[in-house]
């Protein structure tokens, strides 16, 4: 069994993860897709979509990060990320989560609701997205792929 202090560490670290997911939605709803980008580290993972009818991608860094999330979501209001259903498991400095998202306008789609995948990184006491993988379900469900059920973030 975990000690006090590391259990103590789990509760907090999981609540300064959620508030990194509410930064995400702050900074995405204000138009500051470049505050977005400070969220992620600067070597870091984003995978999912690449804008209405454009299919799946890959984005390596978080400079890449914000210069793709600029346009779509650079004005106050564009975008307005709500969070819910979070699942975070912590292991020391590491992370692995899990939360739906919904916003009732997006540039291109309208109405989006998405799962994300993260993988978040403790670094000098702070917390950082290392990895975020979004799958749709609205406007158009994507397929999963084939390692969709061990992307699981609970361990269950």
């Amino acid at each position: 069994m975990a000690t006090l202090e590391e259990r103590i560490d789990a509760v907090e670290s999981r609540a300064k993860i959620s508030e990194l997911r509410s930064a995400y939605a702050r900074f995405a709803s204000s138009g500051n897709a470049y505050g977005v980008a400070s969220l992620f580290t600067e070597d870091c993972v984003f995978d999912g979509p690449m804008g209405a009818g454009k299919g799946r991608g890959i984005i390596n860094g978080n400079k890449a990060l914000g210069d793709f999330l600029a346009p779509q979501i650079g004005k106050i209001g564009a975008v307005l990320p709500l969070i819910s259903n979070e699942i975070i498991k912590v292991d020391g400095d590491t992370a692995k989560g899990w939360c739906l998202m919904q916003t009732p306008m997006a540039p291109g789609f309208g109405a989006l609701v998405c799962e994300y995948f993260d993988e978040c990184v403790r670094i000098d006491g702070k917390w950082y997205f290392a990895k975020r993988t979004m799958f749709l379900f609205q406007p158009v469900y994507e397929e999963r792929p084939a390692n969709y059920a061990q992307m699981e973030p609970t361990g269950r």
